[in-house]
């Protein structure tokens, strides 16, 4: 079953001039070629040969540049993201690349320096941080950080955006027995809580589900994320 795919992707070129000449020469292929992407790049660049390429249609909805920065919105139907053109973005001039794919409740975000993958530290220019360790920080000072994949029950406390509306939700949750802890993603979690009459997540009920914790910073500070959540439910009466 195929499913629909939403796929941004963020160009940014290393002066103005360039990216302009970019947008142009994209816009113009992308208007010969039916406005698909896979097409309209491989008119001004070939990437049938390039590693991980699929012969897919990646059909583009609306391009707008802002500056150095062009973005490219679009949809294709796969349960993957396709990132094998970005060596023709490259070639055009991007000398960052940021993919964000949406789909089923599910977020990816892929970054590229001159057409080669890297971590997202390094694409934001981010020093890496020393690893994480009792002899660095009191990471079991407050954080409710259990060994393992355990099973917890809390209710919402508040929330807050992450990125755009292509990236997650940030939720501060406390447990039935008072431990704080985060998490960021899309999904399960945000579809149980989601109370469709107000519009609103709902705070008051209790949810439960099977989680990792581990160590990320927020506002500058240590703090205890729940990771790879599953088993997602709602528990009545409490």
């Amino acid at each position: 079953m195929s499913i629909e795919a939403r796929i941004r992707v963020i160009a940014t070129f290393v002066d103005e001039k360039i990216a302009s000449q970019a947008e142009l020469e994209l816009k113009n292929s992308l208007i010969e070629n039916d406005h698909e992407l896979a097409q309209a790049l491989n008119a001004i660049y070939p990437v049938a040969n390039q590693i991980d390429y699929k012969d897919e249609l990646i059909n583009v909805e609306k391009m707008g540049r802002n500056g150095c920065k062009l973005t490219i919105d679009s949809y294709t139907y796969t349960s993957e993201n396709p990132v094998w053109f970005v060596k023709s973005l490259a070639k055009l001039g991007a000398e960052k690349i940021h993919i964000i794919g949406s789909w089923d409740g599910n977020i990816q975000n892929y970054y590229f320096l001159n057409g080669s993958k890297v971590p997202k530290k390094k694409f934001f220019g981010e020093s890496p941080e020393n690893s994480l360790s009792a002899k660095n920080f009191e990471i079991g000072n407050g954080l409710f950080l259990p060994n393992g994949r355990v099973k917890v029950r809390a209710r919402l406390i508040s929330t807050w955006a992450v990125g755009d509306i292509y990236e997650s939700t940030g939720m501060e949750f406390k447990t039935l027995e008072g431990d704080v802890f985060f998490y960021k993603g899309r999904g399960v979690i945000l579809d149980v809580l989601w109370n469709s009459t107000t519009e609103e997540f709902d705070k008051s009920v209790v949810i439960e589900f099977s989680a990792v914790f581990e160590v990320e910073k927020k506002g500058g500070q240590y703090a205890s994320f729940a990771k790879r959540p599953t088993k997602v439910v709602q528990i009545l009466g409490l």
